[in-house]
């Protein structure tokens, strides 16, 4: 007989937005199951920036100008950036003093205090013992990523001294009834019947082969949400960072620039990448401040078949700060980083676009909310350095808080068991992990940074094939039922993108085309799409002329 889990509020994900969520939820009076799969979490692994209005050196019309302004260009949820700029600082601030989080004031904002002489991982050895290590392994920035690990590890003591329930499981199904979903627990379907289900998958980098966040983000919760009729937004918009580590046998990880500046970005035929494409008289540090225009001209040599790399050859040790991470991380993992360019590219550093919500982080199906990552709309067309975490945690307080006050009506519908999701089917016999390889390749070459008609048209194309190759594959169990329908489904948001990125034809914030290179006025709105049937449909959306609609 199939299980069934019933609870009042549900939340999937355990990075910060979840496990806030879980707490605000479970606070408020609710009954709570936070539902985790025990892989790696973005929180984890971040820097630990948190950017808000926390004091007088950054005031909150000056964070709302940055954010809708400068980097969102105008194409911000001004009602999800007002709420967000409003009520971070309330928000942030009980969160911190609540859960015990160490911070160091910023200049804007706060940063989680990192917990020296001790990798990321160790930490969670340390306080989880065998359960945290097995959440975690291998993705800790050994160099840096004690800030974010110091804010996992309060967030999640925090859950585990509470009374949410923990069940580790996978997400499987978003059901409108209930809510409700369909899970794996335990090699087994379960059916989890809610009165309201809380997001909190993550984003979805890892559809790209090269990413400086876990990739095991495959956009999930996207997607259920999407096939439960839900509506995605700004799906063209994804943040690269321009300079990450992309040499055999080192982990992806992205450069932190306090390096010396007299470093140079080469190709493979020996160009000044910064003469060549921004004119003499900068250096490769200073051409940070534009992310976006650097990652473009990056990927576009890569395209071209150009290998690119910073050179350090130049460099003396009385410019290296003694405390440099980048020099600890190369030092470890690319010793001769002194001696030999190192080899970089663009990787997929933060998913801007998303499910759409509303001021309550509330989506278009009833009592199903979406927090942090996942969500899209208030960013715009890039975002503001240090905001993820803020965003995360203020959305997961407010909708932790707005749906344990709102819960749906029970339903005997929610915990009808007899339709469980099928734990075999006859198909073909290629290999899942192959033909996600193969769509990762596809997605990094023609979803990248650099864009035009050509190279999108090419690439539908070969997603398309491939969704072909897809819908042909069977499984054996239960793990294959997941990796084949995360397969799909990772596919499928790449068309999604794809379809987006083809359709806004002018280059804004992220999204930038060779073929249309400047900002055009008719595309000063955003794009949203739902699921019909089989076909993704787009609607254009007129900037705060259009409130979400419930999902019919």
């Amino acid at each position: 007989m199939t299980d069934i889990i019933e609870t009042d509020v549900l939340v999937i994900g355990e990075g910060s937005a979840g496990q806030i969520a879980a707490l605000a939820a479970s606070e408020a009076g609710a009954d709570v199951v936070l539902l985790y799969n025990g892989q790696a979490s973005s929180t984890a692994i971040s820097t630990g920036f948190l950017t808000y209005a926390a004091h007088e050196g950054f005031p909150p019309e000056e964070v709302f100008e940055n954010m809708r302004d400068v980097t969102g260009k105008g194409l911000c949820d001004e009602t999800l950036l007002r709420r967000l700029v409003d009520e971070a600082p309330a928000e942030m601030g009980a969160i911190i003093a609540k859960y015990d989080i160490p911070v160091d004031r910023a200049p804007r904002g706060f940063r989680v205090r990192r917990s020296t002489g001790m990798r990321g991982k160790d930490i969670l050895d340390d306080t989880y013992g065998a359960d945290g290590a097995e959440d975690m392994t291998g993705l800790m920035m050994e160099f840096s990523s004690t800030h974010g690990t110091a804010l996992f590890s309060q967030l999640r003591r925090a859950a585990k001294a509470s009374e949410v329930r923990r069940v580790k499981g996978t997400a499987l199904r978003l059901m409108r009834e209930g809510p409700s979903v369909w899970a794996i627990v335990d090699g087994a379907p379960v059916r989890i019947a809610a009165r309201a289900v809380i997001l909190a998958t993550g984003g979805m980098q890892g559809v790209y082969e090269f990413t400086d966040t876990p990739q095991n983000l495959l956009g999930g919760g996207q997607s259920m949400a999407l096939e439960a009729g839900a509506e995605l937004v700004d799906m063209e918009f994804i943040q690269f960072y321009p300079l990450a580590v992309n040499e055999e046998g080192a982990p992806a990880i992205f450069l932190y620039p306090d390096y010396p500046s007299t470093a140079k970005l080469v190709n493979s035929e020996g160009e000044d990448l910064i003469v060549k494409h921004m004119g003499a008289g900068q250096s490769a540090l200073a051409a940070l401040h534009n992310w976006d225009f650097l990652s473009f001209i990056i990927q576009s040599e890569i395209i071209e078949g150009r290998e690119v790399f910073i050179d350090f050859g130049d460099t003396t040790d009385d410019e290296w700060a003694p405390d440099s991470l980048t020099a600890t991380f190369l030092s470890k993992h690319v010793p001769d980083y002194r001696i030999r360019p190192v080899r970089i590219a663009p990787s997929s550093h933060y998913t801007i676009g998303g499910v759409r919500v509303d001021q309550d982080a509330h989506t278009a199906i009833p009592g199903v909310y979406a927090v942090g990552e996942i969500a899209g709309g208030l960013h715009g067309a890039n975002r503001h350095g240090g905001t993820a975490l803020v965003e995360a945690m203020t959305f997961g307080a407010i909708a932790g808080r707005h749906a344990a006050a709102n819960l749906q009506t029970r339903s005997n519908a929610a915990k009808d068991t007899a339709n469980p999701p099928a734990l075999t089917r006859p198909g073909s016999g290629a290999v899942p992990a192959e033909l996600l390889a193969r769509v990762r390749r596809v997605t990094q070459q023609g979803l990248g940074p650099a864009r035009n008609k050509e190279l999108l048209d090419r690439t539908l194309t070969d997603l398309r094939a491939l969704q072909d190759e897809i819908a042909a594959l069977g499984w054996d169990d239960a793990e294959g039922l997941i990796e084949v329908t995360r397969l799909g489904r990772v596919a499928r948001l790449a068309e999604a993108m794809c379809l987006a990125m083809a359709r806004r034809t002018e280059s804004r914030g992220t999204h930038m085309r060779s073929d249309f290179p400047e900002e055009e006025g008719q595309w000063q709105r955003k794009q949203s799409l739902r699921l019909n049937g089989d076909k993704l449909e787009f609607q254009d959306i007129a900037l705060g002329d259009e409130p979400l609609a419930a999902a019919s």
